[in-house]
């Protein structure tokens, strides 16, 4: 295959003027999760989480490497080239043609060439070499949407908040409810240190917790039937 690769460099039509890659800047994104829909009702049982909540920020930076997100061939004139799922690459630069910018891809078991990508990650048809010189034959993928996914690396931006925390029913004692609050760090370790035992009157029928507001059905020593009505998500 090399020996056709090689011969397949002969055909060229100029050279292509090849530009830095930048990658996107990186986005923030707002993250909410918890282990219950509002105004569902539900059942938890002594030593069980009631409520789960995790509020934070993540950034999301593409990088330069991208990812096949299917197994697909490239069907050049002089050879067959198969990429699996998953398999690397990296874009080593940007190139301009009449139809507008394209990224550059090298794969690692074809460093010889540098494939052009569409804006959407499917490729272009077309090829340079290691001195960027146009390539003048045209190829297709198979199948034909195979893309070439950016890779993403993550950050918690703790300095915009982080906030992770559960509610742990501790069943009844006389006349009240109690509740565990259990603090975690970004990595889902414990913090005794932030542990408080909290304790509500069976006469409510709504108890709050910052911006929780739970409305209780039925409480018991072993179990509590309840659903959150507020937790300051919505307007």
């Amino acid at each position: 295959m090399r020996y056709l690769v090689l011969l397949g460099l002969l055909f060229l039509v100029g050279c292509a003027s090849v530009q830095p890659y930048v990658p996107a800047s990186s986005t923030v994104e707002h993250k909410f999760e918890t282990n219950y829909e509002l105004n569902r009702q539900q059942v938890a049982f002594v030593g069980d989480p009631m409520i789960r909540v995790r509020d934070y920020y993540v950034h999301h930076r593409p990088s330069s490497i991208v990812r096949a997100d299917r197994a697909f061939v490239l069907d050049t004139p002089f050879a067959d080239i198969s990429v699996a799922a998953g398999d690397q690459g990296n874009i080593i630069g940007v190139t301009s043609r009449e139809t507008g910018s394209f990224r550059l891809l090298r794969l690692p078991h074809l460093n010889v060439l540098a494939f052009l990508l569409n804006d959407d990650g499917t490729f272009e048809g077309s090829a340079i070499n290691g001195m960027r010189e146009r390539m003048g034959w045209t190829y297709k993928t198979d199948p034909p949407d195979a893309r070439m996914i950016p890779d993403t690396t993550e950050r918690i931006d703790t300095a915009k908040g982080y906030v992770n925390f559960e509610l742990v029913y501790g069943g009844t004692a006389g006349d009240t409810i109690q509740v565990l609050y259990r603090e975690y760090t970004q990595d889902n370790l414990a913090r005794p240190a932030f542990n408080q035992q909290l304790v509500y009157s069976k006469s409510q029928k709504l108890i709050r917790f910052k911006n929780l507001q739970i409305e209780v059905a039925a409480a018991t020593n072993n179990q509590i039937t309840f659903k959150v009505i507020g937790d300051g998500s919505t307007p």
